[in-house]
């Protein structure tokens, strides 16, 4: 009997604690839910803000990328400004399709035998380097030297000077790099240069040119020397 009354009390206990178990689990299952509930709001919450950053980001970066290309489009503007300038002032060499010209004294006068009648002067020159800017050349240069806005001529019968280089006498090769056809044009008009035409016509000036699919005009030598002057 004592050993049915342990049995039975054992059992009794077993009973309780299952009971109790099942009692407790929902319990526990619920708390369970409630922690799961906070932690995924929480996660949501956070990845909320994170976006939110994240679009704030992506707005400071188009800002900047906006700013930095149109810095970037201003300062290749200016860099094209410069070099445009730096071409038209004859800094720099200049290539392309143009033409030559020879301009050569006049034929020998009537009166001296071997003598000539008409010594090119730098108001011949001027004029052809006049035509060529206003026929649409981009750089000119005469016999060597870069012509530029302030470029002065001067000079006597005979003798042709630009800035401060040394006198240039005649034959004197002139090159411009330009609208080649319009230069072409220009030299061809029997209506450009008037007065230099009737002087060709006159004292027979030669004003030969050829159209050249490349030519180089070089740099302004900005050197203020002056070579042909010596101390006495």
């Amino acid at each position: 009997m004592a050993i049915l009354a342990l049995v039975a009390l054992a059992t009794g206990f077993l009973l309780a604690g299952q009971l109790k178990a099942q009692l407790l689990t929902p319990s526990n299952l619920v708390a369970r839910s409630q922690a799961l509930v906070r932690s995924v709001q929480d996660l949501e919450q956070t990845n909320q803000t994170d976006r939110a950053r994240i679009a704030s980001l992506r707005s400071e970066i188009a800002a900047l990328e906006a700013d930095a290309a149109s810095r970037s489009a201003a300062t290749q503007a200016l860099k094209d400004h410069v070099t445009t300038l730096r071409a038209h002032a004859g800094l720099v060499p200049l290539r392309g399709p143009g033409v030559e010209v020879d301009l050569g004294n006049g034929r020998p006068g009537p009166i001296e035998a071997g003598t000539t009648g008409y010594l090119v002067n730098f108001e011949d020159v001027q004029d052809l380097v006049n035509l060529l800017y206003a026929s649409g050349a981009e750089a000119v240069s005469v016999g060597g030297r870069r012509i530029t806005p302030l470029t002065a001529f001067s000079g006597s019968e005979g003798e042709v000077v630009i800035d401060q280089g040394p006198p240039l006498a005649a034959p004197i090769k002139i090159l411009a790099v330009g609208d080649r056809s319009a230069m072409e044009a220009a030299l061809s008009d029997p209506a450009s240069v008037p007065d230099l035409r009737s002087r060709a016509v006159q004292y027979g000036i030669q004003v030969n040119f050829n159209g050249l699919p490349d030519l180089t005009v070089p740099a302004y030598d900005s050197s203020l020397r002056i070579p042909y002057v010596h101390a006495a």
